[in-house]
């Protein structure tokens, strides 16, 4: 029986499931397949709120020692996805395919073009640079989301 170590159960949650190690795009990889999670999620709106909290700490946690090995937010590195994608459907009440596209592409256009404040917040120490980004972006995402919702844009 092959012995699992600590590390490399860091490694399988820090790259959500080595999608980090994508040759192409690893962040986009890891937020179209972290959709999932607010797809079946979301009827759950209590538990979504708690899995998201935890993902944030445990990703604060992971990044901080992956970012011992890899370096300073390295793209391998693709639990801050998750949360930006959690983040951005967060409270978000119906989920259909054409909402999970654009809360897609809005995450990815906040975490690609990173506003100043979200570019600055990368220089928190740790981990915490890495997950605080993307929950900015997934803040401005779910922000986005709501206006274009609420404006039929969505329909």
């Amino acid at each position: 029986m092959a012995k699992v170590s600590i590390r490399s159960v860091k490694v399988l949650i820090g790259t959500f499931f080595f999608t980090g190690l994508s040759p192409i795009a690893p962040a986009t990889v890891a937020s179209f397949f972290s959709l999932l999670f607010p797809f079946f999620l979301h009827p759950f709106p209590l538990l979504y709120s708690l899995f998201t909290i935890f993902i944030f700490f445990l990703g604060v946690h992971i990044a901080t020692d992956l970012e011992k090995i890899w370096g300073k937010d390295a793209r391998r590195i693709t639990i801050d996805e998750v949360l930006g994608i959690l983040v951005t459907f967060l409270f978000i009440t119906r989920i259909g395919k054409k909402t999970l596209l654009l809360g897609f592409l809005l995450f990815r256009l906040f975490d690609i073009g990173k506003l100043p404040f979200i570019k600055k917040s990368q220089e928190l120490k740790s981990g915490w640079g890495v997950m605080v980004d993307d929950l900015l972006a997934g803040i401005l995402a779910n922000i986005t989301l709501r206006l274009l919702t609420f404006f039929g844009i969505n329909d």
